[in-house]
C-alpha cells in the first residue's frame, strides 16, 4: 500500500507547488543581470507581503539567525532591554540578549498565556533601549498584543526600538508595521510562505537603521580590525557569539605579530567607545610586554 507522507508541523510546512517547481528549474548565476533582476523583484514583493514601505533585507539563515542579527546590530553590551516571553521562542530572545551582554528585563507568562500590557508598562524603564517580542508564540499558539505594545511605547515616549519576531505571524496574523511603529519585523521562509527552511527576512525602519550606527557589540571590533588594518579575527561561537572575539595563537606568529594585533585592537576599541572599564591606549600593550619580558629571559 502506498502511503503519502503528510507534514503537519508548524514549520517546515508543506511546500507550495510553485516553490517546488522553481527549485527544479535550472540554476541562475548569482552575478548576472538575470539574478539581480530576480533578487530585486523578490525584495519588492517581500515589501508587499510584509505590507511596509521600509527596507526589507533577505538573509541566508534560519529565523533564529535573523533574531540574532537584530540583537547584535541594535544593542551594545550593558544595554537594558525588555523581553516579552511566554514560550520557547520568547526564551530564545532572552538567551540572545544575554549572549550579547545586554541586561534583560524579562516579562513572562506561563505557557499558553500572554503578557498583559500593564506588566509590560511596569517593566519598561527610561533607559530601555529595545523591546523584543513574538507576534505569535508558535510553541504555544498564543498571540501577543504587538499593536498595544507599540502604542504603549509611544505613550510612554520611550526611545526603545520594537523588534517583533513574526516568523509565524507573517501571513497568518494582521500586522501593520508602518502604522503601528514596529522597527524590525522578522519573517522566515518555512512558515506561511510555504518554502523550505533556510531563508529569513527583516523589514527595517529608518529608526532601526539609525540605531545600528550606535551599536557597540563586539562584532564592531571584528569589522573594524579588518577594515582599518586588514587584520582578520573571528567571532565567538555558540552562546558566546557576539560576546567575544578570538585571536589565533597556534600559527606562524611571533612577538611582533602579537604586539601589532593588540595595538590595532586598542585603536578600534577606543574609537568605537566600547563600554569596557579602564579602556585606554597602551594598557593591553604594556600587559603583553610585561608577560613577554617575564617569560623570555
Amino acid at each position: 500500500m502506498i502511503r503519502k507522507t503528510r507534514l503537519f508541523t508548524p514549520g517546515p510546512t508543506p511546500l507550495l507547488p510553485a516553490a517546488q517547481f522553481a527549485m527544479a528549474a535550472a540554476d541562475i548565476h548569482h552575478r548576472t543581470p538575470e539574478f539581480r533582476a530576480l533578487f530585486t523583484k523578490v525584495l519588492s514583493q517581500l515589501k508587499d507581503f510584509v505590507g511596509t514601505s521600509n527596507d526589507v533585507i533577505l538573509l541566508s539563515s534560519s529565523g533564529s539567525g535573523a533574531m540574532e542579527a537584530a540583537v547584535s546590530n541594535l544593542t551594545s553590551p550593558g544595554d537594558r532591554v525588555l523581553v516579552v516571553t511566554a514560550g520557547k521562542f520568547g526564551e530564545r530572545w532572552v538567551g540572545l540578549a544575554k549572549a550579547f551582554g545586554c541586561h534583560a528585563d524579562v516579562v513572562s507568562a506561563p505557557y499558553g498565556q500572554t503578557v498583559s500590557l500593564d506588566a509590560v508598562k511596569a517593566a519598561l524603564k527610561p533607559d530601555t533601549t529595545a523591546v523584543f517580542v513574538q507576534a505569535t508564540e508558535s510553541s504555544t499558539g498564543v498571540r501577543h498584543d504587538v499593536k498595544g505594545i507599540a502604542e504603549l511605547l509611544k505613550a510612554e515616549k520611550s526611545e526603545a526600538v520594537l523588534i517583533v519576531d513574526a516568523i509565524t505571524g507573517l501571513g497568518t496574523t494582521h500586522l501593520d508595521m508602518d502604522a503601528w511603529g514596529v522597527d524590525v519585523l522578522i519573517g522566515g521562509s518555512q512558515k506561511a510562505v510555504m518554502m523550505p527552511p533556510g531563508l529569513s527576512y527583516l523589514a527595517v525602519s529608518q529608526r532601526a537603521w539609525d540605531r545600528m550606527e550606535t551599536s557597540k557589540n563586539p562584532g564592531v571590533i571584528v569589522k573594524g580590525l579588518k577594515s582599518k588594518f586588514a587584520a582578520i579575527v573571528t567571532d565567538g561561537q555558540g552562546e558566546m557569539k557576539g560576546s567575544l572575539f578570538r585571536i589565533a595563537h597556534i600559527g606562524f606568529f611571533d612577538y611582533l605579530d602579537t604586539i601589532a594585533i593588540i595595538g590595532a585592537l586598542e585603536q578600534v576599541a577606543v574609537a568605537a567607545k566600547l563600554p569596557v572599564p579602564g579602556l585606554e591606549f597602551g594598557k593591553g600593550l604594556i600587559a603583553a610586554q610585561k608577560v613577554f619580558a617575564e617569560r623570555v629571559k
